[in-house]
């Protein structure tokens, strides 16, 4: 069974976007995480998914995201991402309101949603699957890595 099939992905709705995470091939046929955002029709409570941006994270980029979501960094940014370099996708842990807070970004439009700390879970059970077939080390090595290396890494970076 492949990775994509034993986990389908799930849905995160806020107040006028929704989201959705799952894993996909790449060009390269590598496992990658999607993610899809949508805005809400109108007034109702659809949200148009014929019109959604979707972005994937690419394998370099997953050590720092998955950093983000397990909250070791405190932000997250993927830029210039899509054919015309356009796309992009911000995290902001915002542990005072309790939500991991994306932003999906493309031209001028903005799909911002707060993420819970229930779906943040899932989003780091999804993402570290992904993560360990992309580097080939089983969970906890993964854990251990991001913990002792990539995010102490990240972190100085980020206070220089």
């Amino acid at each position: 069974m492949t990775l994509a099939k034993q986990f389908e992905g799930f849905h995160v709705y806020g107040g006028s976007a929704a989201l959705k995470f799952e894993v996909v091939l790449n060009q390269a046929q590598e496992s990658v995480l999607a993610v899809d955002g949508a805005g809400r029709k109108g007034s109702s409570e659809n949200f148009d998914w014929s019109e959604k941006l979707t972005l994937q994270i690419t394998p370099r980029e997953m050590p720092a995201f998955m950093c983000c979501v397990l909250g070791i960094t405190p932000t997250f940014e993927a830029r210039n991402h899509g054919a015309a370099g356009d796309k992009g996708l911000t995290l902001v842990n915002q542990p005072e309101r309790g939500v991991l807070y994306l932003r999906l970004l493309q031209q001028r439009v903005s799909i911002n949603v707060p993420i819970t700390a229930d779906k943040v879970f899932h989003l780091g059970a999804l993402g570290i699957r992904v993560l360990a077939k992309q580097v080939h080390l089983d969970v906890p090595t993964c854990l251990a890595m991001l913990r002792g290396t990539a995010g102490r890494l990240l972190v100085s970076q980020g206070s220089e």
